[in-house]
This record gives C-alpha cells, sequence and structure tokens, in this order.
C-alpha cells in the first residue's frame, strides 16, 4: 500500500501534467471578433474552430489573453476635451505643467498661512472681548483713561455703552 505522501506526489503530478496538456480553441465569433477559450466554441461560430498548440520547443507558449464579456471602455486612448487621440506630453509641456502645479501648490500654502493667521488673531480678540464682557458685567466699578491721561470710573451710560461694544466685537471675532 502507498503512503499518503506518495499519493500526494502522484496526485500532483498528474494535475501538473492536465495543465500542461490543456487545449486552447481559436476561432471567430458572430461579430467578426477571434476568440481564445480553453473550452471547445459554440456551434454558431463562423468557420472552423482550430485547436492551438500551446507548447513549442523552447517551453510553453503565451496564451493569448481571452477577451471579456465586459463592454468597452469608449474613453480609453482618448482625450476627453477634444474626442480625438491622446497624444504623450513633450518635456517642455510636462516641465509647464509641473512649474504650474508648483506655483499653484506655493499659493494655497500662502493662502493658507494668511488664514492661520488670521483665525489666531480672532481667536485672540474673542478671548479679550469675552473677558472684557464678563469684568463689564460683574458690576465692579472698571476705569479707564482719558486722553489727558486722568482716570475715570466708567457710569452706567458708559458702561452699557461699552458692553454693546465687547458683544458687537465677540460677535465678529468669535465664529
Amino acid at each position: 500500500m502507498k503512503t499518503p505522501i506518495q499519493l500526494f506526489v502522484a496526485l500532483a503530478v498528474l494535475l501538473a501534467a492536465a495543465t500542461v496538456t490543456a487545449q486552447v480553441y481559436k476561432w471567430v465569433d458572430k461579430d467578426g471578433k477571434v476568440q481564445y477559450t480553453d473550452i471547445p466554441p459554440p456551434t454558431d461560430v463562423k468557420g472552423t474552430p482550430k485547436r492551438v498548440d500551446t507548447r513549442s520547443a523552447s517551453g510553453p507558449a503565451a496564451i493569448p489573453a481571452v477577451p471579456t464579456k465586459s463592454a468597452p471602455d469608449k474613453d480609453a486612448g482618448k482625450d476627453t476635451a477634444k474626442g480625438a487621440p491622446a497624444k504623450p506630453l513633450t518635456l517642455e509641456e510636462r516641465s509647464k505643467e509641473s512649474d504650474k502645479r508648483r506655483a499653484e501648490r506655493v499659493e494655497a500654502e500662502k493662502k493658507a498661512t494668511e488664514q492661520a493667521k488670521l483665525d489666531k488673531a480672532n481667536q485672540e480678540r474673542c478671548k479679550e472681548a469675552s473677558h472684557y464682557l464678563r469684568d463689564l458685567e460683574t458690576g465692579r466699578p472698571i476705569s479707564t483713561t482719558d486722553d489727558a491721561g486722568e482716570r475715570k470710573i466708567l457710569d452706567d451710560a458708559a458702561r452699557s455703552a461699552e458692553v454693546a461694544r465687547a458683544r458687537s466685537a465677540m460677535s465678529q471675532s468669535c465664529k
């Protein structure tokens, strides 16, 4: 009786031999396209199906790819803007496109940096306005300095005006 390893090796050799001797058929379908398959073609094909020899003296030959049943890509190989075949770009054109992308990237980084600075300044204004509003709403006396450098305490009317100004500053900077 043979051991399981011997049976496995014998089965592997048989399977390898079966794949090497697989048949490939070449035939023309009803649309006139040449087809290659490993199964016999349907009976309603044009002409007589031929068996393709996949072996060669130097080893197995490359078997042509089997066409798929999916619809072909209508845009393949075409420039989408003009509908003409796409041609490769020259070195000069690629260089110009690269320079353009680089300039756009630099501009975008510059805008992002400016926006970050603006956002940071708004956060500071918001923080200062909210602290000032909180101080105004506590009711404690608030002093200011006039143009002459003298210290004055805010009266009720001045305090109300300062509260309105602080709320306005918060509505603009606290978003």
